[in-house]
């Protein structure tokens, strides 16, 4: 019985089997993989026809063999750099269906596959765009390192559900934001595929192509040859600076043969060929930073330490990057009732300077309200997780350094440490009353440091017979907040918190910021006292006019305008008897209601009816606003009800400025964090002297009528700056960015300056020196020599340093020439 079961079961599998086989067999087969449909793969000379460039003239593509992820060619997109308002057009190329690229069925594959290649010395957002005839689009993006291949995959299904008709596409786009240095980028092997790619297999098969883009060998030998030619400026003596720089050299030399052996090796390693290409870029600006001590050296052969001169309007960077320097006497221009700086540089070569400090003299036994001090700067970290927007390059500095970078003058003490072969700069600030006679003033300066002889080094200060206003002739509105200013103090109840607000606008006073607050009802729990406005015009420098209070038409509903009358009366009803203390004191025509920070169209109903009934109730109290509308209420209707309308600085439009002063209405700038290089703005890591070209003939020029920041002491979780010269202090202020909103620091005991607003009073007072010149012009006698006229009407349009609010000049020599010019030929007219 058992071995008939067993027999019985096996033969029911066999059948089993038998039966599954000739099903399989019978049974139609799955249907083979779809072929890829290739969109574009750039094999042909032609393969680019059809595409656009949007900005032709700074941008162009190319079908090339230097790079291919698939085939033997790609295209090389090259993007121009953003340095004029040209480059605001967005550097991209449209691959156009129906002539560049093929009309197919989207629909019958499940992912569209690009391949793109960052090939340049910045990192860069990469960008596909997939757009119908219709505007609706499709977009991706992915970071990519120098020299970094990604691999876009985007499903089809994901492009239709964006509401792309895959029927009706249009196009293609491939992008990336523009900066202030060129890119490069390769786009290869565009297709429609139903297979995932093997990202790693492709990445690898790219790889060698990568290693080859960067030329390691071509940057190896430029680094050589330059270390070559500064050894040959080396002096070859026993003392210890000139071992010191042999040593430097030789050590950067070592690392170069260091890292020509790991070129012969680094095959495909991408990774690898990556960090010796940034090393060797590394190298180069070390070399030139070892040229900048050479010179040093050279200019005082028997000193123990350097001495040169940097401008204001630069930096000087303790570590890794050259100086600006020079190595001779300068003299520093300026007008009667002025300030203007130097910075003196100290380099030594291989013995740190303890208790470094600098002392000035004026050589003249009358100085009649000359004064010079100097104080050392600090620099910051600006190492990640800070966050640095790309700065317009130079040959002293690239769009992004990452490390030690100066800022804070340290006002509230005179000595510092400063290690071997590190860069040490002292803020030479000269002060000139409106008294001082013209002529020209030797002044010696005197560095001491333990353990060597004072250094003394000798600059001239020139001062021209011109004297300017001490208050700005731009305006000017800014925001702080008390308690923010407190913080490092650890002060917290609010009649010391006021007092240390009247320290804060007694030092902005002297940079001829006054003292306010735009957003003061969010900050302050009152509108300002007369006693503490009548404070202001004693101690903060004068006053010219100051906020009553911050409307914000967020606050009201939108769906229910039935409440608002009730809602703005009680905002009136909160400033009424400020408003008749200000009346009453003769104060009045300097108040003015600042509104709507950055508000949209959405609120334009709501912004005119409160603002309307706020005119009917307060006649002559004026407001500013910072709406955005590029049309400054002409189209909306709110010209009429803003009385000081200020639009950022990448807007300009001299027809609307026109227009506002006609109706005896103001337009002015304002920077915020989304204004980036080449227009100005103030993070730590742009050139300070931009914020010098805003403030003084850019605005100047453009004809407008001031100028706002939304914060001066943006200090929260922060404490005092008191040790460096390379500081703790963290330089992140708003988000992970560096200096947005925080103009100056909490100083040891008191507010502190940074570069950025000592170039910001610089900038003003160009302001005035071109209000001054205009002065002259116009007050010129009848026989005034013709020429002597023309250029001073070609010196106070400012072309010789502004093109725009995109371009400008930005060699602190070129500058110092116009200014200088500036002067001379007031004085001449005067």
């Amino acid at each position: 019985m058992r071995g008939r079961a067993q027999s019985r079961g096996a033969l029911s599998l066999l059948a089993l089997a038998l039966t599954a086989l000739v099903a399989t067999l019978l049974a139609p087969g799955p249907a083979a993989a779809a072929e890829d449909l290739v969109l574009a793969d750039f094999e042909s000379a032609d393969a680019l026809d059809g595409a656009t460039l949007p900005a032709p003239d700074l941008d162009s593509a190319k079908v090339t063999d230097t790079f291919a992820s698939e085939g033997n060619a790609s295209m090389q997109l090259d993007m121009g750099a953003f340095d004029s308002k040209a480059g605001l057009v967005f550097p991209r190329i449209w691959l156009n269906v129906g002539s560049t690229l093929p009309e197919v069925d989207w629909t019958q594959r499940r992912y569209l596959h690009v391949g793109m290649a960052n090939a340049s010395a910045e990192r860069a957002r990469l960008y596909v765009v997939v757009w119908d005839d219709d505007g609706h689009y499709l977009l991706r993006s992915q970071w990519a390192q120098p020299f970094e291949h990604r691999v876009f995959e985007v499903r089809t299904a994901d492009i239709a559900a964006a509401g792309v008709d895959l029927s009706r596409l249009d196009k293609i786009q491939l992008s990336t934001e523009r900066s202030p240095s060129p890119k490069r980028l390769y786009a290869d092997d565009i297709r429609l595929t139903d297979n995932p790619t093997d990202v790693p297999a492709e990445q690898a098969r790219v790889a060698s192509a990568l290693v080859g883009l960067m030329d390691l060998r071509g940057a190896l030998t430029k680094a050589s040859d330059a270390l070559d030619e500064v050894r040959k400026r080396i002096t070859s003596g026993p003392s210890s600076p000139d071992q010191s720089l042999i040593e430097q050299a030789d050590a950067l030399q070592q690392q170069l043969d260091t890292y020509a052996e790991q070129i012969g090796s680094v095959g495909d390693s991408v990774g690898e060929a990556r960090e010796i290409w940034s090393r060797l870029t590394d190298i180069r600006w070390r070399v030139r930073r070892l040229s900048t001590l050479v010179d040093a050296r050279r200019a005082r052969p028997t000193a123990p330490v350097g001495l040169g001169f940097a401008d204001s309007m630069s930096r000087v960077y303790p570590r890794d990057l050259p100086c600006d320097c020079d190595f001779t006497s300068p003299t520093l221009d300026m007008v009667r009732g002025e300030h203007e700086s130097i910075q003196l540089v100290a380099l030594p070569y291989a013995t740190p300077l303890a208790g470094a400090r600098v002392q000035a003299r004026i050589v003249d036994d009358r100085p009649d309200g000359l004064r010079v001090d100097a104080h050392p700067v600090v620099s910051l970290n600006m190492a990640p997780p800070v966050d640095q927007q790309p700065a317009t390059p130079t040959a002293f500095r690239p769009s992004v350094y990452e490390g030690w970078t100066p800022d804070p003058i340290q006002t509230g003490r005179d000595s510092t440490d400063v290690a071997a072969g590190d860069l040490q700069s002292f803020w030479v600030a000269v002060e000139a009353s409106r008294d001082t006679r013209p002529g020209v003033y030797p002044v010696e300066l005197e560095l001491r440091a333990d353990g060597i002889a004072p250094q003394r080094v000798r600059m001239n200060v020139q001062v021209w017979d011109v004297g300017i206003a001490r208050e700005p002739g731009l305006r000017t509105a800014i925001g702080h907040d008390p308690k923010a200013y407190a913080e490092p103090y650890g002060v917290t109840d609010p009649a010391e918190v006021a007092a240390l607000v009247e320290e804060e606008y007694a030092f902005l006073g002297e940079y001829l910021l006054q003292g306010d607050n735009i957003y003061r009802s969010i900050y302050e729990a009152n509108p300002p006292s007369v006693d503490s406005l009548r404070r202001i015009e004693e101690k903060g420098g004068g006053l010219r006019q100051f906020n009553i209070w911050y409307f914000d038409p967020r606050l009201f509903d939108l769906g229910a305008p039935e409440t608002w009358a009730q809602q703005a009366d009680a905002l009136f009803d909160r400033i009424q008897p400020y408003v008749d203390q200000y009346r009453a004191a003769g104060l009045l025509d300097k108040a003015y209601l600042y509104c709507c920070d950055e508000t949209r169209a959405e609120h334009t109903e709501v912004i005119r009816y409160v603002l309307t009934r706020f005119k009917e109730r307060f006649p002559g109290v004026r407001v500013l606003t910072t709406t955005i509308d590029n049309q400054m209420g002409r189209v909306s209707g709110l010209d009429e009800v803003m009385d000081w309308w200020v639009r950022d600085v990448p807007w300009y439009d001299p027809e609307i400025i026109a227009e506002r002063h006609a109706d005896g209405r103001e337009a002015w700038w304002y920077l915020h964090a989304g204004n980036t290089n080449p227009t100005p703005n103030v993070f730590i890591n742009y050139d300070p002297g931009q914020l010098r070209t805003l403030l003084g003939p850019m605005i100047h020029q453009a004809g407008l009528d001031g100028f706002l920041y939304y914060r001066v002491d943006r200090w929260y979780g922060h404490g005092i700056v008191d040790d460096g010269p390379l500081s703790s202090w963290d330089p992140r202020t708003w988000n992970n960015r560096a200096g947005d909103g925080a103009l100056l620091y909490p100083g040891p005991d008191g507010p502190i300056p940074s570069i950025r607003l000592e170039n910001i009073r610089d900038g003003l007072e160009d302001y005035n020196l071109l209000d001054a010149l205009r002065s002259a012009i116009d007050e010129a006698p009848a026989d005034t020599d013709p020429k002597l006229l023309a250029r001073a009407e070609r010196l106070l349009a400012a072309s010789d340093v502004v093109t725009d609010n995109y371009a400008y000049e930005d060699e602190p020599d070129a500058y110092r020439h116009w200014r200088s010019e500036v002067a001379r030929t007031t004085a001449q007219l005067s």
